[in-house]
């Protein structure tokens, strides 16, 4: 966003809360569901202080305001820009409250409430479920199948709910290890990797949900691949071979069909070092990348096979996450 861009704030002279917090509130909510970008420049204050009609101190005084709290920061000779926080990274993780409320509001209209009022009757809600209740925190555990690379996909869900999450495994899950059943039966929600929703739905209670979610390369993975020259050799790498067939599903989805994708297991390379010869690119899994680059005798073709969570099935998750919070 370029400086002179103006932000879709809108001003209610006649709402109980102060301009100035209309407008500190509408900023973080433009940040929170990512119009607004860390490193974006805002308008100026006199730039969003005529465009809203209202005096420049007040600008001032809510830029100030953002940057003491981290969500915003100034560079001199530059203009004000949208920090890189760990503040801003949660609010960025609120979005899907965002959604929710904004599902209430529309209700709320069709009913005729106007903003204020909905902001009000949310408030009043609020405080009176806060004092009726304590909010239990859901348990959450996430399950896959392969124990060899499952910390990964672990992992990459952990970091972006925060809720506190269990891992289970598929196997142990199925040859029915009484501690693992236990522990899934006592679970609130179940997340999983897309392809297991089934066997998990015949393992789970009636009354537990079933997250499906799907991974995808990361975008500079997906970049260096896509540059590669129609019918180029590349080996993907794993543990197990089906986890290796994961990784080709992954590039498939993405939109990779011009490459010669192989997916091998890190046995199948222990018995024909010859294959790494031959690719022109090295995908390993993260728990064999540095292996397959000692043994390679082009290191520089290995590259680290990183995934991160699909946009859509991300913003799903949230979303059921707060529902189910906001259930019990």
């Amino acid at each position: 966003m370029s400086s002179s861009s103006l932000l879709p704030i809108a001003i209610d002279a006649h709402a109980p809360l102060p301009i100035a917090v209309q407008v500190s509130e509408q900023i973080k909510l433009l940040i929170a569901i990512e119009y607004l970008r860390p490193g974006d420049s805002l308008p100026t204050v006199i730039q969003l202080a005529e465009y809203l009609k209202i005096n420049h101190n007040t600008i001032a005084l809510v830029y100030s305001e953002l940057i003491e709290t981290g969500y915003l920061v100034a560079k001199r000779g530059r203009g004000t820009f949208v920090a890189e926080s760990e503040l801003l990274q949660k609010s960025i993780s609120r979005n899907s409250l965002y959604q929710v409320l904004e599902q209430a509001f529309l209700i709320a209209t069709q009913m005729e409430l106007s903003a204020s009022e909905f902001g009000l009757t949310a408030y009043a809600v609020a405080v009176s479920s806060n004092e009726r209740k304590q909010v239990v925190p859901l348990k959450v555990v996430f399950v896959d199948s392969f124990q060899s690379e499952a910390d990964l996909y672990f992992h990459s869900v952990q970091s972006e709910i925060s809720h506190p999450l269990s891992l289970l495994y598929l196997e142990n899950l199925q040859a029915g290890q009484p501690v693992a059943l236990k522990e899934l039966h006592s679970s609130d929600l179940v997340i999983t990797n897309a392809q297991y929703v089934w066997d998990l739905t015949q393992l789970t209670t009636p009354k537990q949900e079933v997250i499906g979610i799907n991974f995808e390369p990361d975008l500079q993975l997906l970049t260096q691949i896509s540059s590669l020259n129609h019918g180029s050799q590349v080996l993907l790498i794993s543990q197990k071979s089906a986890e290796g067939k994961n990784m080709k599903q992954m590039l498939e989805k993405s939109g990779i069909s011009h490459l010669n994708l192989q997916s091998l297991d890190i046995e199948s390379i222990q018995s024909d070092f010859q294959l790494l010869n031959n690719a022109n690119i090295i995908c390993a899994f993260q728990s064999v990348c540095d292996y397959i680059r000692e043994i390679s005798p082009h290191s520089e073709k290995v590259v680290n096979f990183s995934f991160v969570i699909n946009r859509a099935s991300l913003s799903v998750l949230k979303t059921r996450l707060v529902a189910a919070q906001m259930k019990d």
